[in-house]
């Protein structure tokens, strides 16, 4: 395991050697506000079950400055909100999205309340209006092309959200892939230092994505991260503001926004 370890880190210090060059992150408009965007995570958790159809639309009618879900492919490819690689389902028994087709999703009932469904990525997408920001987060741990980016690209630009939407990941593979598909799309790296999607985790893998932004878990953000990303030219944003003192140490360290579960924290 070592070995594979030394290999990876090889192989990503000369990636980022080569991708370094002709990075130049935009900063997206709709944050100068002059003000710290708030973002409703996964809608407004506080009041509603998260990632559902009523916590999106308590988000916007609260006066959120917009919304951030988790969008992954069911196992008929139905892009799907749901945060957790796995749900239960109405039998009890434990099942990995992926592996569920949209018809069983379609029954199961979170924390048994049948009023909680989980929505397909075009059901939000209809509640929203062209006002609110919309960060999409891409949840899959596949480094092959799924096409999950691609039918994510399609409805944004039918339902014409490209101007104000950021899509994100803690894939490094899939920011690069919506960099590709489309480099006007604004783009924004996840990092913590929990639950790593890869052996080597690390803020580095932003050199091989290019994101416009970086997103990265409160617990860990510090002002030496702050520099080296402001350094770097991106965005950054914090996740998840659950209390008043990580409000004001966010607003501290100078952040452009916050994801948080309370509209009501201030």
């Amino acid at each position: 395991m070592f070995g594979v370890e030394i290999l990876l880190l090889t192989i990503l210090i000369i990636t980022v050697t080569i991708y370094k060059k002709n990075w130049v992150p935009v900063y997206p408009p709709f944050y100068s506000t002059g003000k710290l965007v708030k973002i409703g995570h996964r809608g407004a958790p506080s009041l509603a079950h998260e990632n559902t159809l009523d916590s999106f639309r308590k988000a916007i009618d609260t006066g959120m400055d917009g919304i951030e879900l988790d969008v992954q492919f069911s196992a008929d490819k139905k892009l799907v909100i749901y945060h957790d690689w796995s749900v239960e389902c109405d039998s009890g028994r434990i099942e990995l999205i992926e592996n569920l087709s949209w018809s069983e999703i379609q029954k199961v009932s979170l924390n048994g309340n049948k009023q909680n469904k989980i929505p397909l990525f075009t059901d939000v997408l209809d509640v929203l209006n062209k006002k609110n920001i919309i960060n999409i987060e891409i949840k899959s741990a596949h480094i092959i092309n799924t096409n999950i980016e691609k039918n994510i690209l399609e409805l944004i630009k039918i339902y014409g959200f490209e101007n104000n939407c950021v899509i994100s990941s803690f894939n490094p593979f899939i920011i690069r892939r919506i960099k590709k598909n489309n480099p006007k799309i604004l783009t924004a790296f996840l990092w913590s230092k929990n639950n790593p999607q890869f052996i080597i985790n690390t803020p580095l893998w932003a050199w091989i994505c290019r994101p416009d932004g970086f997103h990265a878990d409160i617990v860990y953000l510090d002002k030496q991260l702050i520099n080296w990303v402001r350094r770097k030219n991106m965005s950054v944003l914090t996740f998840t503001v659950i209390t008043q003192k990580q409000l004001i140490k966010a607003q501290l360290l100078g952040v452009d926004g916050v994801f948080i579960d309370d509209p009501y924290l201030n």
